[in-house]
Order: C-alpha cells, then structure tokens, then sequence
C-alpha cells in the first residue's frame, strides 16, 4: 500500500480529531469539506468508483479544512500533501 493510500485510509475513517484545532466560527466546519471526507472522495476517484470530472474535482480543490488541519492531527498527517500525491500519481497509474 502507498503511503498517501495508508494517510487517506487513516483519516478517512477518522472522527476528525483535527475539528478541535479549527475556529468554532470557520467555514471550514462544513462536513462535507472535513478532511476525511475529501479523503474518502479521494478513495473513491483512486478506486474508479468516482470520476475524476470538473465536480469532482471542484469539490477536492476545497482545501480550507485540509489545509487547517495540518498541525493538529492526531496522526501527524499531511493531509493536502497526501491527496495532492495520490491525484497526482495514483490516477495516473490506476
């Protein structure tokens, strides 16, 4: 398993212990945009179950709680690195 593979099974399914790190009134609190939900978004683009299409790729290019998140996970993840690797490199080779 690739190691971006691994960061995105392990925040995917993550209760987003990040969340505590983030200003209660930001709008990066929309669950939709959590990074485990763009990590399962990018689960299933890598996985041929979801088109790599503008929408898709409008929806991962929504980076406010990836990019907040970076400091305050509990895994010490890169999240925007990982998903930038595997839409990079994993779409490109399957």
């Amino acid at each position: 398993m690739s190691e971006y593979r691994k960061d995105l099974t392990t925040c995917a399914y993550c209760p987003n212990t990040c969340r505590s790190g983030y200003a209660a009134a930001a709008p990066v609190q929309i669950e939709s945009q959590t990074p485990s939900a763009l990590s399962l978004i990018t689960l299933a683009v890598l996985d041929g179950r979801l088109s790599l299409d503008e929408e898709t790729r409008k929806t991962l290019g929504r980076r406010g709680p990836t990019e907040a998140s970076v400091g305050q996970c509990t895994y010490g993840l890169n999240m925007p690195a990982a998903i930038d690797a595997a839409l990079l490199t994993g779409t490109a080779h399957g």
